[in-house]
């Protein structure tokens, strides 16, 4: 039995000769010394005495336990010493101090001497909170609005301020957190492939660079035209963007020099979703078509203005500045809406969510070169979309079930890693594969092959 899984009420703990008949009834051929009854608390001959691993602020821990008509108790003496609890014995009370929680126990079960307790009401009362097994003595970040990973085994989470936003290194297996900057008016923090440094931009549109060992920050860029979706190049060395308050034009700022070049100028307003290739040199985009006002008037607030949404599908594009005198080519033609667009590490393909008529998602390929189309999966409902380590990791649905799975672009086979609530909402997923998912409001990633809350 998980230590955790048992949730029965207060009112059966402890009832004293409930718990002690159980206790002489387990005994049997296998009895062993007696011990000493003591005057509160309830002393009763020895018993099987048994373990259980728990995980406190992420480390493995065992704790002695033993088992009273479907209760589990605890060891106080093992709780405590993970806990770094004070347990001090004062004649028959036991008390044990957390922080500024104190906890007085006069009816515990001692069996060879050691005091057992029922331990989800004890751990509440010492103000610790835990799930599935999980205890955690952190304070746990609360409200995120922007995640995103550094490795495997670290995040940036950040989460609006009274000054702003504040963003944090959050220990992806514990919650743990420390401030790593305070901003008021900057651009959300991207992180290089190699994890060591993060960027964001001013609001006058100049970029800084944060190394994330020593926590400094550089200038690297006096450049002040505006930049939306900025994302790092795959060797590190540069930042590609959409310039201006339209997305008209896709750059790239050296972070040698703090130059800017344009990779693509083709004033044509209202790109989204940029996705590079890993040599820089391809880029892929959804173009945004806004609606016809089909009349003279301008307010649009006004019943008699007429807005003709003809021809503002959204639509995948393809540009590759290694051609001389190259233009944008046209990727798709339909009239589904598309989101979570990627491209291929080499360029060859695009791949995107396509949502018909019905909202429901499937993946679908587009070949680059030959602008051929396929669909690629579509036998769950797919939400979400991301390229890793050349799989393709889906957020998907069927029926009441919610899955994360890692897709084969190539054969279109799907491989279950979890099985997740309909709560999961979003994830986040690394360069490398590492995954965390929104469920409920809260931050999690998975610990021991099952999801865990690092954030409230």
């Amino acid at each position: 039995m998980n230590l955790f899984e048992n949730k029965k009420g207060d009112e059966q703990q402890m009832k004293k000769a409930v718990v002690i008949s159980v206790l002489a009834t387990a005994l049997g051929a296998a009895a062993v010394t007696p011990v000493m009854a003591q005057s509160a608390t309830q002393s009763v001959q020895a018993v099987q005495i048994g373990s259980t691993t728990i995980s406190i602020n992420g480390t493995a821990v065992a704790i002695r336990t033993i088992d009273a008509s479907g209760v589990t108790l605890a060891s106080v003496r093992d709780l405590a010493k993970a806990l770094e609890a004070s347990l001090n014995v004062a004649g028959s009370t036991i008390t044990v101090q957390l922080n500024h929680n104190v906890v007085s126990l006069n009816d515990a079960v001692t069996v060879n001497g050691t005091a057992f307790v029922e331990p989800v009401s004890f751990l509440s009362k010492l103000g610790v909170g835990y799930s599935q097994g999980n205890i955690t003595t952190i304070k746990l970040l609360q409200d995120v609005d922007q995640v995103t990973w550094v490795n495997a085994s670290k995040l940036i989470v950040s989460k609006s301020a009274d000054t702003g936003r504040e963003d944090y290194l959050v220990d992806a297996a514990t919650g743990k957190n420390e401030l790593l900057l305070t901003s008021s008016d900057t651009s959300e923090l991207i992180v290089s492939p190699d994890g060591s440094k993060a960027a964001y931009s001013e609001e006058d549109g100049t970029v800084n660079i944060i190394d994330l060992s020593t926590k400094q920050s550089t200038k690297v860029s006096t450049d002040t035209s505006i930049k939306n979706e900025m994302q790092f190049s795959a060797d590190g060395s540069s930042i590609f963007f959409f310039q201006g308050d339209k997305n008209t034009v896709i750059c790239k700022l050296s972070l040698a020099d703090g130059s800017v070049t344009k990779i693509l100028e083709d004033k044509v307003d209202y790109k989204a979703n940029l996705s590079v290739s890993a040599d820089g040199t391809k880029v892929a985009y959804f173009q945004i078509k806004q609606p016809v006002v089909k009349n003279d008037a301008t307010d649009v607030s006004k019943d008699d203005v007429t807005i003709d949404p003809t021809g503002t599908e959204t639509q995948a594009y393809f540009y590759d500045s290694a051609k001389a005198d190259n233009k944008p080519v046209q990727l798709t033609t339909d009239k589904n809406d598309k989101a979570f667009l990627e491209l291929a590490a080499d360029g060859s393909k695009a791949y995107f969510v396509s949502i018909n008529d019905d909202t429901v998602g499937s993946v679908a390929s587009v070949n680059t070169a030959s602008v051929e189309a396929a669909s690629v999966y579509s036998a769950e409902d797919v939400y979400q979309l991301n390229q890793a380590g050349g799989k393709l990791v889906l957020l998907t649905a069927k029926g009441d079930a919610n899955s994360i799975s890692a897709l084969d672009p190539v054969t279109g086979t799907a491989s279950k890693l979890y099985s997740v609530s309909d709560g999961v909402s979003e994830l986040i997923v690394s360069g490398n594969g590492d995954i965390a998912a929104i469920s409920n409001g809260q931050v999690a990633v998975p610990v021991n092959g099952k999801f865990t809350t690092i954030t409230r």
